[in-house]
Protein backbone atom coordinates (compact mmCIF):
# COMPACT_ATOMS: atom_id res chain seq x y z
CA UNK A 1 0.00 0.00 0.00
CA UNK A 2 2.67 2.45 0.39
CA UNK A 3 3.90 1.80 -3.08
CA UNK A 4 0.68 2.80 -3.95
CA UNK A 5 0.27 5.80 -1.94
CA UNK A 6 3.85 7.22 -3.88
CA UNK A 7 2.17 5.94 -7.06
CA UNK A 8 -0.89 7.98 -6.54
CA UNK A 9 1.01 11.23 -5.09
CA UNK A 10 1.23 14.13 -8.31
CA UNK A 11 5.23 15.20 -7.17
CA UNK A 12 6.01 11.76 -7.21
CA UNK A 13 4.93 10.92 -10.52
CA UNK A 14 5.82 13.85 -11.76
CA UNK A 15 9.63 13.01 -10.49
CA UNK A 16 9.51 9.73 -11.87
CA UNK A 17 8.19 11.24 -15.47
CA UNK A 18 11.11 13.83 -15.53
CA UNK A 19 13.95 10.94 -14.72
CA UNK A 20 12.42 8.37 -16.97
CA UNK A 21 14.56 9.09 -20.21
CA UNK A 22 18.04 10.36 -19.22
CA UNK A 23 19.15 10.83 -15.58
CA UNK A 24 18.64 14.09 -13.79
CA UNK A 25 19.78 15.86 -10.21
CA UNK A 26 17.19 17.24 -8.06
CA UNK A 27 17.82 20.74 -9.11
CA UNK A 28 17.13 19.87 -12.88
CA UNK A 29 13.55 17.99 -11.31
CA UNK A 30 13.25 21.51 -9.87
CA UNK A 31 13.82 23.62 -12.81
CA UNK A 32 11.22 21.70 -14.42
CA UNK A 33 8.84 21.36 -11.85
CA UNK A 34 8.99 24.99 -10.87
CA UNK A 35 9.72 23.75 -7.39
CA UNK A 36 12.55 24.62 -4.91
CA UNK A 37 15.19 21.92 -4.39
CA UNK A 38 14.35 21.79 -0.66
CA UNK A 39 10.91 20.68 -1.60
CA UNK A 40 11.76 17.52 -3.81
CA UNK A 41 14.96 15.92 -1.46
CA UNK A 42 11.61 13.93 0.46
CA UNK A 43 10.14 12.54 -2.41
CA UNK A 44 13.62 11.78 -3.85
CA UNK A 45 14.12 9.94 -0.68
CA UNK A 46 11.14 7.98 -0.63
CA UNK A 47 11.27 7.16 -4.21
CA UNK A 48 14.81 5.62 -4.39
CA UNK A 49 13.96 4.14 -1.39
CA UNK A 50 11.25 2.02 -2.77
CA UNK A 51 13.66 0.77 -5.61
CA UNK A 52 11.29 3.46 -8.11
CA UNK A 53 14.05 5.99 -8.81
CA UNK A 54 17.74 4.83 -8.84
CA UNK A 55 20.97 6.75 -8.11
CA UNK A 56 23.09 6.01 -11.08
CA UNK A 57 25.83 8.48 -11.08
CA UNK A 58 27.52 11.28 -8.95
CA UNK A 59 29.55 14.24 -9.69
CA UNK A 60 31.91 16.53 -7.83
CA UNK A 61 31.27 20.05 -8.85
CA UNK A 62 33.37 22.12 -6.34
CA UNK A 63 32.60 21.50 -2.96
CA UNK A 64 29.08 19.62 -3.82
CA UNK A 65 28.28 16.26 -4.99
CA UNK A 66 25.65 16.25 -7.81
CA UNK A 67 23.76 13.63 -7.40
CA UNK A 68 21.79 11.71 -10.83
CA UNK A 69 18.65 10.24 -10.62
CA UNK A 70 16.81 7.45 -13.47
CA UNK A 71 13.56 5.67 -13.12
CA UNK A 72 13.64 2.32 -12.79
CA UNK A 73 13.20 0.80 -16.15
CA UNK A 74 10.91 -1.55 -14.95
CA UNK A 75 8.96 0.98 -13.05
CA UNK A 76 5.30 0.19 -15.58
CA UNK A 77 2.91 3.02 -15.11
CA UNK A 78 0.07 0.92 -14.81
CA UNK A 79 -1.05 -1.02 -11.67
CA UNK A 80 -4.05 -2.69 -10.09
CA UNK A 81 -4.63 -3.31 -6.40
CA UNK A 82 -5.24 -6.41 -5.03
CA UNK A 83 -8.92 -6.34 -4.02
CA UNK A 84 -8.28 -7.51 -0.34
CA UNK A 85 -5.76 -5.03 -0.04
CA UNK A 86 -7.92 -2.36 -1.78
CA UNK A 87 -11.14 -3.25 0.66
CA UNK A 88 -8.70 -2.53 3.67
CA UNK A 89 -7.51 0.98 1.90
CA UNK A 90 -11.13 2.24 0.42
CA UNK A 91 -10.79 5.41 1.94
CA UNK A 92 -7.37 6.31 0.70
CA UNK A 93 -8.05 4.77 -3.05
CA UNK A 94 -11.83 6.74 -2.83
CA UNK A 95 -10.10 10.30 -2.03
CA UNK A 96 -7.48 9.62 -4.56
CA UNK A 97 -9.81 8.53 -7.68
CA UNK A 98 -11.75 11.62 -6.73
CA UNK A 99 -8.74 13.58 -7.01
CA UNK A 100 -7.92 12.29 -10.60
CA UNK A 101 -11.18 12.44 -11.71
CA UNK A 102 -11.72 16.10 -10.33
CA UNK A 103 -8.62 16.80 -12.06
CA UNK A 104 -9.76 15.23 -15.02
CA UNK A 105 -13.12 17.15 -14.82
CA UNK A 106 -11.02 20.92 -14.35
CA UNK A 107 -9.29 19.92 -17.98
CA UNK A 108 -12.04 18.97 -19.64
CA UNK A 109 -14.05 21.81 -18.46
CA UNK A 110 -11.22 24.66 -18.84
CA UNK A 111 -11.01 22.96 -22.44
CA UNK A 112 -15.32 23.25 -23.56
CA UNK A 113 -15.72 26.50 -21.79
CA UNK A 114 -12.67 28.11 -23.75
CA UNK A 115 -13.88 26.12 -26.64
CA UNK A 116 -10.37 24.96 -27.67
CA UNK A 117 -10.68 24.20 -31.32
CA UNK A 118 -6.98 25.13 -31.54
CA UNK A 119 -6.20 21.64 -29.40
CA UNK A 120 -4.29 23.42 -27.06
CA UNK A 121 -4.65 21.08 -24.40
CA UNK A 122 -5.66 17.44 -24.83
CA UNK A 123 -8.24 16.00 -22.60
CA UNK A 124 -11.46 13.71 -23.35
CA UNK A 125 -14.15 11.50 -22.10
CA UNK A 126 -15.54 8.53 -23.99
CA UNK A 127 -18.73 6.98 -22.64
CA UNK A 128 -20.29 3.60 -23.74
CA UNK A 129 -22.61 1.27 -22.65
CA UNK A 130 -22.96 -2.15 -23.24
CA UNK A 131 -24.82 -5.26 -22.64
CA UNK A 132 -22.55 -7.92 -21.12
CA UNK A 133 -22.44 -10.94 -18.75
CA UNK A 134 -19.88 -11.14 -16.25
CA UNK A 135 -16.88 -12.91 -18.21
CA UNK A 136 -17.46 -10.84 -20.92
CA UNK A 137 -17.16 -7.53 -18.16
CA UNK A 138 -14.01 -9.41 -16.97
CA UNK A 139 -12.82 -10.07 -20.34
CA UNK A 140 -13.27 -6.19 -21.86
CA UNK A 141 -11.89 -4.60 -18.38
CA UNK A 142 -8.76 -6.98 -18.94
CA UNK A 143 -8.30 -5.36 -22.82
CA UNK A 144 -8.79 -2.06 -21.82
CA UNK A 145 -5.81 -2.07 -19.20
CA UNK A 146 -3.76 -4.42 -21.31
CA UNK A 147 -4.20 -1.54 -23.74
CA UNK A 148 -3.32 1.42 -21.59
CA UNK A 149 -0.55 -0.77 -20.19
CA UNK A 150 3.22 0.48 -20.64
CA UNK A 151 4.57 -3.21 -20.51
CA UNK A 152 6.02 -4.46 -23.10
CA UNK A 153 4.08 -8.07 -23.34
CA UNK A 154 0.94 -8.34 -23.34
CA UNK A 155 -0.87 -10.48 -20.92
CA UNK A 156 -3.44 -12.74 -22.42
CA UNK A 157 -6.73 -13.00 -20.94
CA UNK A 158 -7.50 -15.47 -18.41
CA UNK A 159 -11.36 -16.39 -16.86
CA UNK A 160 -9.63 -17.94 -13.42
CA UNK A 161 -7.65 -14.81 -12.53
CA UNK A 162 -10.73 -12.68 -12.89
CA UNK A 163 -12.03 -13.62 -10.02
CA UNK A 164 -15.22 -13.26 -10.16
CA UNK A 165 -16.69 -15.32 -7.54
CA UNK A 166 -20.33 -15.64 -7.13
CA UNK A 167 -20.77 -14.26 -10.91
CA UNK A 168 -18.75 -16.67 -11.95
CA UNK A 169 -21.49 -19.03 -13.28
CA UNK A 170 -24.06 -16.15 -14.22
CA UNK A 171 -24.70 -16.38 -17.98
CA UNK A 172 -27.23 -13.54 -18.25
CA UNK A 173 -26.28 -9.81 -19.24
CA UNK A 174 -26.48 -6.98 -17.22
CA UNK A 175 -26.17 -3.34 -18.42
CA UNK A 176 -22.38 -1.58 -18.07
CA UNK A 177 -21.56 2.28 -18.32
CA UNK A 178 -18.18 2.58 -19.15
CA UNK A 179 -16.60 6.53 -18.84
CA UNK A 180 -12.89 6.47 -20.12
CA UNK A 181 -11.54 10.02 -18.58
CA UNK A 182 -7.89 11.01 -20.37
CA UNK A 183 -5.94 14.45 -20.13
CA UNK A 184 -2.56 15.46 -19.95
CA UNK A 185 -1.21 16.07 -16.32
CA UNK A 186 0.28 19.11 -17.69
CA UNK A 187 -2.75 20.61 -18.52
CA UNK A 188 -4.08 20.41 -14.74
CA UNK A 189 -4.32 24.01 -13.24
CA UNK A 190 -1.62 24.78 -10.97
CA UNK A 191 -2.66 24.87 -6.98
CA UNK A 192 -1.84 27.87 -5.21
CA UNK A 193 0.45 28.18 -2.48
CA UNK A 194 -2.14 27.84 -0.06
CA UNK A 195 -3.09 24.79 -1.53
CA UNK A 196 -0.35 22.88 -1.90
CA UNK A 197 0.96 20.73 0.62
CA UNK A 198 4.80 19.03 1.04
Amino acid sequence: MELAKMLLDPRKLAILRIAKNEPVTVKQMAEQLQEKPSRLYYHVNKLEEHGLLQLVETKQQGNLIEKYYLTDNTHRGSYTLDRSMAAANSDFILQELLRLIQQGIDVVDVHLRKGDTQQRSLAQVNIAHSSLDPREWAEKMHNVAQALSTAETKVPFNLAEAKLGAFESQTEQDEYVHVLLSYRLKDVPKPSASEEED
